[in-house]
């Protein structure tokens, strides 16, 4: 299996060339030269399969004669950032740089990135919202001289790595919730899922295209250009980025969006391309007709205003007794505002312990494992990037600043 860029700009390279970077050298996204497709006595065998053997099989479509070797770790959050330092700190030969929006994640977000305090691990502060820090970033690996000399990767869903896996859980979910696969045609099952920066419905639009019998809904909070792009053909930014109760999700530019696009367009990157970079330039983009009409049959979509995630996080607990993170609660809204015609799977990607302030706004009482508890007496570190302040600079001095302290010119690092 080889990959491409959504804009055609660059090479193919294959799953190791993937998986070891961020953006594609042309400022594309990787993407699968070619989608696998599945027959019914596949999807039969996968539904018996658990979980952790379901990802090895659906991973080994998109791997093709590599070694993969597994690893025991300690659990994550969840949480990109948190998740991503956990996988690697105290490691040799490696280093991780996490750039968090200051002032857009919960305390104990930001409190179980910061108070890593392992010598491989370097944690800046930004001033400003999702949509912002991404700039550097974007700008560090389109200097392809500098992100090939000391070896950048991205660990956020600007790497294939991080979708292909996420795939898996869609399959999961279907054979979870299908009553049956021995009917004609398979039964279809509603998988609802919160988007923010699109990785997870992109994981889905995958898998629904490689056959499997599933109608996906993205659910969006007041940050809502994916609903206006899916309701109307409108990929253009608002004014300012929202602040809401589900904060993962305040960005107005998910990048995804390129990869959903690039799939309904039959991988036409040249298209792709055209499109990308008028909405880089005007921040404003009206879908070619045919286009939204394809993007309308593949996603239903929803807004849930920060009412709506409250109200959801309170009759969730009424009738379940289950705390939902503000997050899932967004696609918990989707569920109670709209009735089901079919077996329905909403996502939840993060713990309501983390989200003390929306439990609170519910009127719920936070359950707070001991662990998170400890992390407020912890001592903590962090970088500030201040605005005004040139940050993709400020990065790349940090970064050259490491490799010298390790005395290489180049040096294998991570950032998200």
């Amino acid at each position: 299996m080889e990959y491409v860029s959504t804009r055609g700009g660059a090479g193919a390279v294959d799953f190791e060339g993937a998986l070891f970077s961020g953006y594609a050298p042309d400022g594309g996204l990787f993407m699968p030269q070619r989608i696998p497709s599945l027959d019914r006595d596949t999807l039969r065998r996968w539904s018996r399969l658990p979980y952790r053997e379901l990802v090895k099989e659906l991973c080994s479509l998109f791997i093709t004669a590599e070694l993969v070797p597994p690893s025991t770790l300690h659990g994550t959050s969840g949480d990109t950032g948190s998740s991503a330092i956990e996988s690697v700190r105290g490691q040799k030969n490696m280093d991780i740089f996490v750039v968090l929006p200051k002032g857009f994640c919960t305390e104990i977000q930001e409190l179980q990135m910061t108070t890593v305090i392992e010598d491989n691990v370097h944690v800046f502060a930004a001033h400003g919202n999702s949509d912002e820090i991404d700039e550097p970033i974007k700008e560090l690996f389109a200097d392809v001289d500098f992100a090939r000399k000391y070896n950048l990767m991205s660990l956020n869903s600007v790497n294939w790595s991080r979708i292909m896996v996420q795939i898996a859980h869609h399959f999961y979910a279907y054979f979870q919730c299908a009553p049956s696969l021995d009917t004609t045609p398979l039964p279809m099952v509603e998988i609802v899922v919160p988007t923010g920066g699109g990785g997870n419905i992109t994981a889905g639009c995958i898998a629904q295209k490689m056959g499997l019998p599933i109608q996906l809904v993205a659910v969006v909070n007041s940050n809502d250009i994916i609903h206006r792009t899916v309701q109307h053909g409108d990929f253009s930014l608002s004014e300012s980025v929202k602040s809401t109760l589900a904060s993962a999700m305040d960005i107005q530019e998910p990048y995804n969006m390129e990869r959903i696009l690039w799939l309904l367009l039959g991988s036409d990157s040249r298209l792709t391309k055209m499109l990308m970079e008028r909405f880089s330039v005007s921040k404003s983009l009206k879908l070619p007709e045919d286009l939204h009409r394809k993007l309308s049959e593949t996603l239903r979509s929803c807004s849930a205003s920060d009412e709506d995630i409250v109200r959801a996080m309170q009759r969730c607990w009424e009738e379940n007794r289950y705390l939902l993170c503000p997050h899932s609660a967004v696609a918990a809204h989707y569920h109670y505002s709209q009735p089901n015609s079919m077996p329905r799977c909403c996502l939840a990607p993060a713990s309501a312990a983390k989200f003390q302030d929306a439990l609170l706004r519910a009127g719920l009482v936070p359950q707070v494992p001991p662990e998170i508890t400890a992390l407020r007496a912890m001592e903590t570190r962090s970088t500030p990037l201040e605005r005004g302040q040139d940050w993709a600079q400020a990065l790349r001095e940090q970064i050259e600043a490491m490799a010298r302290r390790w005395g290489i010119a180049g040096q294998g690092g991570t950032q998200t």
